[in-house]
């Protein structure tokens, strides 16, 4: 990518204009040529670097209940199982950990009935009883995005008030609107007008599909609109999955000054485990395994950490996004 591409591909990831022509729009607010940006989104979709164009849901607000689980597999057995979770439509990401739980993957289900069920059969079909379900408690930051113009763009951050499990109250759609959801999830095509397409297979207008799309990231349905991109491939190099224990009675504040950092993508409350006693999850991202853990050792002296550790990804299993109203 040049510097232009970068420019493009940050700005794209946080905040694509939801319009009728999303790229003209951004190529006027870079001063860029609409056809020369459009051309340039093709082909990083073509190579890879872009994974998906389009809203990103927030599953609670749609009614769907989601988990991190933390497994731990005989080392033989890690890609059968691993094959096995992968399996599942709710898991959208599975990753081998290094560390004492070696399978880490997102489970997310329409119920809490429907995922524990699933939970339950993968623990029977595997014979793995060490996988366990570490729901958020609170969520303090959720935003992968990636800036790639070498700190010119202004940081992504979230507001730090913590949103507590529980607090985000689902929406009722109606049939109409969930065949909005489900022609739009998968992406929209690099092409002038995106919606134009989609729409037409759900029965939608491109201009009410639009106006819909806007409400819902007004409302936090949708959590932002933009490009889904593959990190490594556009050169975040390395990320791992920090863990920290901190007391109870500091724990909302640490997740906060967790979720202010830059290179913090996404930073949760879960619940620790006997052997594993952390309770403060944060995604952290670097240019090398080597810059992740020494960020991280400074995060964990800034919050007052008592434990900490990092666990990088292995292999990477499955990572997708959810799709939803599929039944």
């Amino acid at each position: 990518m040049d510097d232009l591409d970068k420019r493009i591909l940050t700005a794209m990831q946080a905040d694509l204009p939801v319009v009728a022509r999303p790229f003209d729009a951004l190529a006027e607010r870079l001063a860029v040529a609409a056809d020369d940006l459009l051309a340039r989104v093709r082909r990083m979709v073509e190579e890879g670097l872009i994974r998906r164009i389009g809203p990103v849901f927030d599953s609670g607000r749609l009614g769907y209940v989601s988990t991190l689980v933390a497994a731990r597999v005989p080392t033989e057995r890690l890609e059968q199982v691993a094959e096995r979770v992968s399996g599942l439509p709710g898991v959208t990401h599975n990753y081998e950990r290094r560390g004492r739980y070696n399978l880490w993957f997102t489970l997310t289900a329409p119920s809490r009935a429907l995922l524990d069920t699933a939970l339950e059969g993968l623990r029977e079909g595997t014979g793995v009883a060490a996988m366990h379900s570490l729901p958020a408690v609170a969520r303090y930051k959720i935003r992968a995005t990636f800036d790639l113009t070498g700190g010119e763009a202004p940081p992504a951050t979230e507001a730090s008030e913590p949103v507590q499990n529980g607090d985000v109250a689902a929406v009722s759609l109606s049939e109409e609107q969930k065949a909005l959801v489900r022609a739009v999830q998968d992406g929209l095509p690099p092409v002038p007008e995106p919606f134009a397409g989609v729409a037409a297979e759900a029965g939608w207008t491109a201009a009410a599909a639009v106006e819909q799309v806007r409400a819902w990231l007004g409302s936090g349905v949708v959590r932002r609109f933009g490009a889904v991109v593959r990190h490594r491939r556009v050169g975040v190099g390395a990320g791992g999955m920090a863990v920290f224990q901190v007391d109870e009675d500091r724990v909302d504040a640490a997740g906060r000054t967790l979720a202010e950092q830059r290179d913090v993508t996404h930073c949760y409350r879960r619940p620790p485990l006997p052997d594993f006693p952390y309770a403060l999850y944060a995604m952290v991202h670097g240019e090398s395994e080597a810059a992740v853990r020494e960020r991280v050792a400074g995060m964990a002296r800034s919050v007052g950490a008592d434990a900490w550790d990092v666990l990088f990804s292995g292999r990477e299993f499955k990572k997708t996004s959810m799709r939803y109203f599929l039944e």
